[in-house]
C-alpha cells in the first residue's frame, strides 16, 4: 500500500536527518482530537459503583443514614443515578481523564492516502510549496515506524460502552474525510527527544531517505528547496515528479523529472 506524507519547506529535515516527528495530539490544530465518550449506560454504572463504594463513608460522616433502611438507602441511590448531573460528572470526567492520558503518552505519524488532493496540498504543502513524500507500507525499514492504522470519519465521537474501548486515535469529525489518512501510533517514551530553535521538546523515529519510494514537487517551490530535496535523493532509487496544475479544470498531473 502506497502512504503519502504532505510536507512544508521545513520537510527538508526528514531526509537531511532521515528522521521523521511523531506528534502528540495536544498540538494538533483540531480540538475534537482524541475524544473517547462514554455511553448513558456506562456513565450510570459507573455512578452506582461511586454510590456504592461511598456508602459506608456517609453511614459514618453523614447523620441520620445509617438510620435509614436498606430498602431507603437502595432507592435513594438509584434517584441518584437518574439524575442528569451525576452522569454528566462522570461523562466529562471520563473524558477528561483518557484525553489527558493519551496526549501525554502517545504520538502520532499522520499520512495519507493519496498525493493529488488540492485541499492537502493547500493545508499541509503550504500551498503548494512544499512537496509530497512517497512510502510503501511494505518497507522494511518503514514497518518499524509501526502499523498504519486507517481513521474512519464519525458524525459523534466514539464512545466506550462500558465492555470495550474503540481504537479511539482512529477517529476523526466526519468534516475532515477529505484528508484520507492513515496514523501510525507511538510511546512518546520510544521515541527520540529533540529540541527546536525556540528550545520546544520534539519526539522523532528513524527514517532512512531510502525509504522514500517518490518525491512530489509542488509547483510554487522556492528553487533553494527544490533543488535540495532533489540533492538529498541523489543516491536513492526515489522517483521524482513535479506537480503540474491543469490548465482546463482544478486536477494536479505530475511530471517525472529524468
Amino acid at each position: 500500500m502506497k502512504l503519502f506524507k504532505f510536507v512544508d519547506s521545513r520537510g527538508v529535515d526528514i531526509l537531511k536527518k532521515e528522521r521523521i516527528k511523531f506528534t502528540p495530539p495536544q498540538e494538533f490544530k483540531d480540538p475534537f482530537e482524541m475524544q473517547l465518550g462514554i455511553t448513558n449506560q456506562a456513565a450510570k454504572k459507573f455512578v452506582r459503583q461511586i454510590l456504592d463504594e461511598r456508602e459506608h463513608q456517609a453511614m459514618q460522616e453523614l447523620p441520620g443514614y445509617k438510620n435509614l433502611s436498606h430498602r431507603q438507602r437502595k432507592k435513594g441511590r438509584r434517584e441518584m443515578v437518574k439524575t442528569s448531573e451525576m452522569v454528566a460528572i462522570v461523562r466529562e470526567s471520563f473524558q477528561k481523564r483518557t484525553t489527558d492520558e493519551s496526549t501525554e503518552k502517545l504520538g502520532i505519524l499522520s499520512l495519507c492516502e493519496s498525493h493529488d488532493s488540492n485541499l492537502m496540498w493547500y493545508h499541509y504543502a503550504d500551498g503548494h510549496r512544499g512537496f509530497v513524500l512517497e512510502f510503501e507500507d511494505s518497507n522494511e525499514e518503514f514497518r518499524k515506524l509501526g502499523k498504519p492504522w486507517k481513521v474512519e470519519y464519525a458524525h459523534k465521537p466514539p464512545a466506550y460502552d462500558g465492555m470495550t474501548a474503540p481504537l479511539f486515535f482512529r477517529f476523526k469529525p466526519h468534516y475532515l474525510l477529505h484528508e484520507g489518512e492513515y496514523r501510525i501510533i507511538q510511546f512518546l517514551q520510544d521515541c527520540i527527544p529533540g529540541k527546536t530553535e525556540k528550545g520546544a521538546t520534539m519526539f522523532y523515529r528513524s527514517l532512512p531517505r531510502k525509504c522514500v519510494k517518490a518525491v512530489y514537487l509542488g509547483h510554487r517551490m522556492e528553487k533553494s528547496v527544490r533543488e535540495e530535496v532533489l540533492q538529498l535523493l541523489k543516491e536513492t532509487d526515489a522517483l521524482k515528479f513535479d506537480a503540474i496544475p491543469s490548465q482546463e479544470d482544478y486536477a494536479l498531473s505530475f511530471r517525472e523529472i529524468k
